[in-house]
């Protein structure tokens, strides 16, 4: 079972790199990244020359860029550690068996629903030619439509009257966003497994470094978990959320405290709503006469929130009331950071953002009355959209299946025939994935299911790995044997003639191969009444001699 855990260790570390981590013993690695995902340049902190950037970090002791600090920590599994580890191993293998059927169920079932929505969008559909003159008539209809968003002449800004607020109002901005970052330390960790030459048993030694990065998560713990000494400074993040004009502060998603910390990188992602950060929705935005509520905008982030562009200098203040630390650098970010400084543990940076309008997009959804009152934030246009319910109905009507509620959104001017097969694909393909994941699960529950006659090889160096590669091997074949029966008890609920078609033609090259060897088999077996070859002269002398001379044979 020592196998399973290395991939699941090794897909701990990929996830780890996927998000530019990388220890201390490769500073450059690390500076390079760490200023490409922030848009700083070498002329704002300094050379990044290798050589001088690494001289750097050996003699100025004064900056936290990266710390050489470290601790380990090993754990020590003997066998009966490891066997009761298994025991437990097999009762959530045991668990991954038993669901994962009934997520591949689950996922067939919705693959036909989904489908069956987007056909009732090709079939009920009805097509605006032009968005600026939506019609009455087709209230409480899906309808597709294709045009620019905009915004007309009206402008946009944050928190009126706070003191992080821009200069002057934005215009031609249908998003407005404000996204403060604070450099923290954080640790990384990484593990390292010795096996037991003879035992069964093992040695983790796991390490834990220090690596400092700009985050918008707020302020880090004040002391890591591992590394005591090492602290984190909160800056001036307080003063921000006081001068954002709120008074919550802005939170990480909840994630389980025992998540290693390569994993719990990948769910960095700040509330744009919460203070210190802001974010603000033109509630003017509309295609045509249809008009574009808050809602529908927060909703579709790869459509609308999907091309930021850094705001203009000139609508950033230079500087802010209450808060003398701040000064804007030639980027227009308001930072801590004096001009040709590295940053240091607390320092802040906030960086403004807009989506621009007048970009296409394409839309199948439900044309409705929209309630005109823009000093509540609602469109002034007579039009809006909203997600269609859809009601399948069979039978001339008597019987109806509420297949929930549809509507399709989609950057770029796309025809309803376009909008329809790029749903499909798109269905197709989040399909597959989910296959592929409920077999990966299905086969990792069958090899932990026999983690303890992995266990017990494992107390010998080659029986443990033939134990591993023979429990591997099996846990794929029973977990494919597995996938198949589910996903064909599933064709036979959820796509019966589809299903029944395929075990029609299956029978039919089933009965006739089996024909066809059956009549070889008898052809084979049957007695043959041909005329025989001569013997050759080898076995039997040649009594067609051509003379009258007798031949005598005797028999003994």
């Amino acid at each position: 079972m020592n196998l399973l855990r290395q991939l699941l260790l090794a897909a701990s570390l990929l996830a780890a790199t996927l998000v530019g981590t990388a220890s201390a013993e490769t500073p450059t690695l690390r500076y390079t990244t760490l200023f490409a995902a922030t848009d700083l340049t070498e002329e704002y902190y300094g050379s990044t020359d290798p050589k001088t950037e690494f001289d750097e970090f050996q003699i100025d002791q004064h900056h936290r860029f990266l710390q050489s600090g470290s601790t380990s920590e090993t754990t020590r599994c003997n066998f009966w550690c490891m066997l009761k580890q298994s025991m437990g191993l097999t009762i959530i293998g045991l668990l991954l068996i038993c669901i994962s059927p009934c997520l591949m169920w689950k996922n067939e079932g919705r693959h036909v629903k989904e489908l069956r929505r987007i056909d009732f969008c090709k079939n009920k559909a009805v097509v605006v030619p032009n968005a600026d003159m939506p019609s009455d008539e087709h209230c409480g209809d899906l309808v597709h439509f294709t045009g620019k968003v905009t915004v007309d002449d009206t402008t946009l800004e944050l928190s009126p009257g706070s003191a992080l607020n821009v200069t002057s109002p934005v215009g031609n901005a249908l998003i407005l966003k404000r996204t403060c970052l604070i450099y923290q330390k954080s640790e990384q960790a990484h593990q390292e497994v010795k096996k037991d030459t003879i035992g069964g048993g093992q040695t983790v030694t796991t390490t834990y470094t220090v690596e400092e990065d700009w985050t918008p998560m707020g302020p880090g713990p004040e002391h890591l978990p591992h590394l005591t000494e090492e602290y984190n400074s909160r800056g001036v993040w307080d003063e921000l959320i006081a001068a954002s004009g709120a008074a919550e502060s802005a939170a990480p998603a909840s994630v389980p405290g025992n998540m290693p910390p390569e994993m719990m990188a990948l769910f960095q992602v700040a509330d744009p709503t919460r203070a210190p950060h802001g974010i603000s929705v033109s509630h003017a935005a509309h295609v045509g006469g249809f008009g574009l509520s808050k809602e529908i905008v927060m909703e579709n982030p790869g459509v609308f929130l999907s091309e930021w562009t850094p705001l203009p200098a000139e609508y950033v203040s230079d500087e802010v009331e209450g808060l003398p630390e701040l000064r804007k650098d030639r980027y227009g970010n308001l930072t801590t950071v004096e001009e040709g400084d590295r940053p240091t543990n607390g320092d802040v940076m906030i960086k403004y953002e807009y989506v621009a309008d007048r970009f296409d997009a394409s839309f199948v959804v439900e044309q409705i009355i929209l309630g005109s009152d823009p000093e509540t934030g609602v469109s002034a246009q007579m039009y809006g959209v909203a997600k269609a319910g859809v009601i399948d109905e069979k039978c001339c009507g008597k019987i109806s299946d509420n297949l929930g509620v549809i509507w399709m959104v989609r950057r770029g001017r796309h025809d309803l025939n376009d909008m329809i097969n790029m749903a499909k694909e798109d269905e197709t393909m989040t399909t597959k994935i989910l296959r592929v994941v409920c077999l990966a699960l299905l086969i990792a529950g069958w090899a932990m299911l026999f983690s303890i006659f992995s266990t017990l090889l494992n107390t010998l160096p080659i029986l443990g790995t033939l134990g591993d590669f023979a429990v591997f091997i099996v846990a794929l074949i029973l977990g494919c044997v597995c996938f198949c029966g589910v996903t064909a008890v599933a064709y036979i609920r959820y796509r019966p003639l589809l299903a029944f078609g395929i075990l029609a033609v299956a029978g039919t090259i089933t009965g006739i191969c089996v024909w066809r060897l059956e009549d070889a088999s008898a052809n084979s077996n049957a007695p043959t009444f041909a005329p025989v070859t001569k013997p050759s002269d080898a076995f039997m002398p040649d009594f067609d001699t051509g003379s009258d001379t007798n031949v005598t044979m005797e028999y003994y």
